[in-house]
């Protein structure tokens, strides 16, 4: 099976001789607008699709990409989640939450208290992955 684009993208980072991680080009040179994306509804399999859809068209337009995942059960902590895709989000990295709605009141509070640019997208199953992506990315484009 060939090697995905989001999977070349976490190994673009080079080493040095010395053997110390340095980050691409790309990646640190980019200064872009963060943005946190909070997929909502239907399945976890059809958010983290499409959030993985995503990531792979905005790392292909040299954007900071991070999907974080979660399992959405008992005993998860959708605050911390947030708070730390504000901080991406804030940084310039546009963070990607495929997790379900339980307490995202307090994530979209902390977003509107430091004006990161926050969306929340309901899936609702009747498109697919890519036409998903294709939309949020519509919607951070207009947004920048």
């Amino acid at each position: 099976m060939p090697e995905s684009k989001v999977a070349r993208a976490f190994r673009r980072d080079t080493t040095l001789a010395l053997g110390a991680p340095v980050l691409s080009d790309v990646r640190s040179r980019c200064t872009c607008p963060g943005a946190t994306v909070w997929l909502t509804g239907q399945q976890r399999s059809d958010r983290m699709a499409a959030a993985f859809a995503l990531a792979e068209r905005l790392l292909a337009e040299q954007h900071r990409v991070e999907v974080l995942d979660q399992f959405d059960g008992p005993g998860t902590n959708v605050e911390r989640t947030g708070v730390m895709a504000e901080v991406l989000a804030r940084n310039g990295i546009v963070a990607i939450v495929p997790c379900a709605t339980d307490n995202m009141a307090a994530a979209r509070k902390r977003h509107e208290a430091s004006g990161t640019r926050y969306l929340e997208v309901p899936l609702s199953g009747q498109e697919g992955p890519a036409d998903t992506a294709a939309e949020v990315h519509r919607l951070l484009v207009e947004h920048e």
